[in-house]
């Protein structure tokens, strides 16, 4: 009888026949199978109680990659099943079988999207960001399957790739940020429906900071100037005429200017959510779902806001219709996007007397501007700006100077004061229409 040492060294100089197989006996019912094509594979040799003729079962994954001493180990506890009547080919047939019918990442994902409680906005720019990044990269794989370096690993990409897109200048945090967020989410999903155990949770200690994707947020709040606020205004206007905007992404910069709402509550606008009146203006009722606050929410729409909308002429149920997907808006990034495009740090950067030339804000500064306009311009009582935006405790936001007085608030939303709002929506919507309307005199 052979060594080990002399059938691993025999096993290795052995070269394939390539007109018949050849069986190398290892002992106690165990042989190295060498295939026509080369493979070689470990075969153990059994026979369940009662049965007549022996069988033969292949293990995986073939050698090299699996070791005699290791060949040896998964033979023995073959056989003590073999001894218990177990028979090893229908259990491979069975754990199969369950294999096929384990959800995807993809399914799961899936199923989540369609009962998460999530704002409308946030749970389409969830989908979008899934989606792109993940479905057909990691999406099609089995969740059992995923561990915590798959996850990492490909958190690490979406952070580097996405740094590619000219919006994001290099940095993909915010992105890798927001796909770790979904994936964590999708996974505790998964556990609390019993499709995975909660010690299987991939994503259990991954933290952002461990990852170096925190995000950094900017605490410079900016309140634009009328001077800089009317320059914005025709540049969006002139990004537009050139086709560097779509007219959906320029209303909507138009319509933050003019009313101070939130990204989320300018791209989800209905048709059936505007109230129109007979002068040709609107009250745009806010549903709560799309509300921060979680509450339905009043907002006037001069005519010269609803030109702007109706300019659009959508055939969908959205006034800010997407150009991609007819039965989607335009998504928050849409906004963003617009502005990158003024500042010329999109891609193909237009001409230089193109750019704004003003310091760097975003679509939330829009809101505290129209905020800080109705204070100063027209001397707006503090809890009327409030209720106008729907500003709440959560907000963080204070460069307005407004403050925060629920009890004030309250008062204000007890009574119902719309007609006093939208006097001054109008005043401030007559303002702005009043200075882009005047002649640029540079």
């Amino acid at each position: 009888m052979k060594t080990r040492q002399q059938i691993e060294l025999l096993i290795r100089r052995e070269k394939p026949n390539p007109l018949k197989k050849i069986r190398i006996a290892c002992g106690d019912g165990l042989c190295l199978v060498i295939n026509k094509g080369g493979s070689k594979i470990f075969t153990s040799r059994y026979r369940l109680p009662n049965q007549k003729n022996a069988e033969d079962y292949s293990h995986s994954p073939p050698y090299p990659e699996i070791s005699l001493t290791e060949a040896f180990k998964k033979h023995y506890i073959l056989m003590e099943k073999v001894k218990e009547g177990i028979n090893p080919k229908l259990e491979q047939k069975e754990k199969a079988l369950k294999e096929a019918s384990e959800p995807t990442l993809n399914e799961v994902a899936k199923d989540y999207f369609s009962k998460a409680l999530l704002r409308e906005s946030t749970l389409n720019d969830y989908k979008t960001r899934y989606e792109k990044w993940v479905s057909s990269k990691i999406g099609q794989l089995k969740l059992k399957n995923i561990d915590s370096a798959d996850c990492i690993n490909h958190i690490q990409i979406v952070k580097n790739e996405s740094g590619k897109d000219s919006y994001n200048k290099g940095d993909g945090t915010r992105t890798a940020s927001i796909i770790k967020t979904i994936l964590s989410q999708i996974f505790i999903h998964a556990v609390l429906d019993g499709k995975l155990k909660l010690s299987r949770n991939p994503m259990l200690g991954i933290s952002s900071k461990m990852l170096g994707i925190q995000q950094k947020h900017n605490q410079k709040k900016r309140v634009l100037s009328q001077s800089e606020i009317v320059e914005t205004w025709r540049k969006i206007t002139l990004h537009e005429q050139l086709g560097m905007l779509l007219p959906a992404s320029a209303a909507s910069i138009h319509i933050a200017i003019l009313t101070g709402m939130r990204r989320q509550e300018i791209v989800g606008m209905q048709h059936d959510e505007l109230q129109k009146l007979e002068d040709g203006s609107a009250i745009y009722h806010v549903p709560s779902t799309r509300m921060k606050g979680g509450v339905d929410h009043q907002v006037f729409l001069s005519k010269f806001c609803m030109n702007i909308i109706n300019r659009l002429q959508t055939n969908t149920i959205y006034a800010f219709p997407s150009s991609r997907y007819v039965d989607r808006p335009i998504n928050k990034e849409t906004m963003n996007n617009s502005i990158r495009s003024i500042f010329g740090v999109r891609r193909p950067k237009p001409p230089i007397e193109m750019i704004i030339d003003i310091p760097w804000f975003s679509p939330h500064d829009l809101r505290r501007s129209f905020s800080s306009g109705l204070m100063n311009v027209f001397k707006t009582p503090k809890p009327i700006i409030h209720s106008m935006i729907a500003h709440g405790n959560d907000d963080d936001d204070d460069s307005e100077g407004l403050g925060y007085d629920t009890t004030l608030d309250k008062i204000y939303v007890i009574a119902d004061e719309f007609n006093e709002k939208k006097s001054y929506w109008q005043q401030w919507s007559d303002h702005i229409e009043r200075l882009v309307s005047q002649p640029d005199e540079r």
